[in-house]
């Protein structure tokens, strides 16, 4: 039976605690914004009369009117809960990420903190200077172009404001899908593997979300204000679409067919086993296999958190160690990576390091010890496969490090299953 996927900050908790959590987080933004409802409901009709002196290009005894009651006590409650929602934006940042933050991988949770962060004070921002500032100087153009032709204006009260709501949450909306594409590159969650999964969910949800709140009769601007947010989230996606942040990684679809004609993703993670397993020259690496450096993933459980990430994100099926045989791994690494179906396995590069005078390991280490595996590789050609690796010195075969077994740098050793294949090959001795 296949575990589940954990963190290292992860506790064993049943369903029932995690929507136990989620009804006392949600039934006290409730109450805040019964709350706060209560306190706005006795003032809204002020500040609704306050704000349409503000919103009117003319004088509202002269050119402004209600033509529907009904609409204008729905306007009414709407503002209520729009007033309150504002005032209570800090409380719901704060248990968003209170409830979220513990199940996020690393380079999420950083995300969801900018977001949030940012988010909420560009939200107030946006919808206060839009309602406040900009909404008024663009009414007044429109009437006193109007006036100019000859056209006597007369406004529904709530007609505008609806307009005026719709605009600054269609602002909103582009906004915050903007923002969320930047802080996602910036974090290193956008990029060419993860371009496509952002690409369908910001394009998804800020376009239903601007056809949703725009009138029905504003076919024309609702088009254009589209396709305008699709080119500019296009546009944010190009820093991000092609250059690959930090280590080497494995654009889909690419990776290594097995002898079973089986799409094989492999990573080589470089752990450096702080410090005792650090290979002193760069090693190239196969352009169809992903990169991935750590410095002690035993000790780290952020390193061992944002292995977890890249190999969801890249969807690894092999996992290769180079500092030991994987073993002294956490068993919630392991139950990870068994979960999302990848094969972990280590090279015991530490073993090279301790055979050797210096404790130094080269990336020609690295090319035998990978030349060694048979799987994914058949294991018929690991001749040609070793002597495809140019060396000077002997070659020490076997299927464990022999005790006391001193390596000289122009030496290296090789693991193999059966090292007697390997006794057609000059300069090899096979170590039983």
């Amino acid at each position: 039976m296949r575990s589940e996927l954990s963190l290292s900050t992860d506790s064993n908790r049943p369903l029932t605690s995690h929507l136990d959590e989620l009804t006392g987080r949600a039934g006290l933004l409730l109450f805040a914004l019964l709350a706060f409802s209560l306190f706005w409901i006795w003032w809204v009709d002020e500040i609704l009369s306050h704000y349409l002196q503000i919103l009117s290009p003319c004088t509202v005894a002269e050119c402004m009117s209600v033509y529907a009651p009904a609409e204008w006590v729905a306007i009414r409650w709407l503002s209520v809960l729009l007033l309150s929602t504002i005032c209570i934006i800090p409380l719901i940042c704060w248990q968003m990420h209170s409830f979220a933050s513990p199940g996020l991988l690393p380079r999420e949770r950083r995300w969801l903190r900018r977001f949030i962060g940012i988010g909420g004070l560009l939200a107030v921002s946006t919808v206060l200077g839009t309602t406040l500032f900009a909404l008024p100087k663009l009414y007044l153009w429109a009437h006193t172009g109007g006036n100019a032709s000859g056209v006597s204006a007369a406004y529904d009260a709530v007609e505008l404001l609806r307009l005026s709501l719709s605009i600054a949450a269609v602002e909103l909306v582009f906004i915050l899908a903007l923002l969320a594409s930047l802080i996602a590159g910036m974090t290193g969650l956008l990029n060419a593997a993860t371009l496509n999964w952002w690409r369908w969910r910001l394009h998804g949800i800020s376009l239903l979300l601007i056809w949703a709140l725009l009138p029905a009769d504003l076919v024309g601007p609702r088009m254009l204000l589209m396709l305008f947010s699709v080119i500019v989230l296009e546009v944010s996606f190009l820093p991000f679409s092609s250059a690959l942040q930090g280590d080497q990684i494995l654009p889909a679809g690419d990776g290594i067919l097995d002898s079973q004609a089986a799409l094989r993703r492999i990573a080589i993670v470089d752990c450096n086993c702080s410090g005792a397993c650090t290979i002193t020259d760069q090693y190239a690496g196969s352009a169809c296999m992903a990169k991935h450096t750590a410095q002690a993933l035993c000790l780290s459980a952020e390193e061992r958190d944002i292995l977890i990430q890249e190999a969801m994100m890249q969807r690894w099926t092999d996992v290769i160690i180079t500092g030991c045989d994987s073993t002294p791994l956490p068993e919630h690494l392991r139950k990870s990576m068994d979960s999302l179906s990848i094969q972990m396995r280590g090279l015991s590069l530490l073993d090279i390091a301790a055979s050797r005078p210096d404790g130094e390991i080269s990336s020609k280490d690295l090319q035998f010890a990978m030349a060694g595996l048979n799987d994914p590789w058949p294991e018929g050609d690991i001749v040609g496969r070793l002597d495809s690796i140019s060396r000077e010195g002997k070659l020490h075969v076997g299927r464990k490090m022999p005790w006391g077994l001193v390596l000289d740098k122009k030496e290296y050793f090789v693991r193999v299953d059966e090292p007697e294949s390997l006794r057609s090959m000059a300069d090899v001795e096979i170590h039983n």
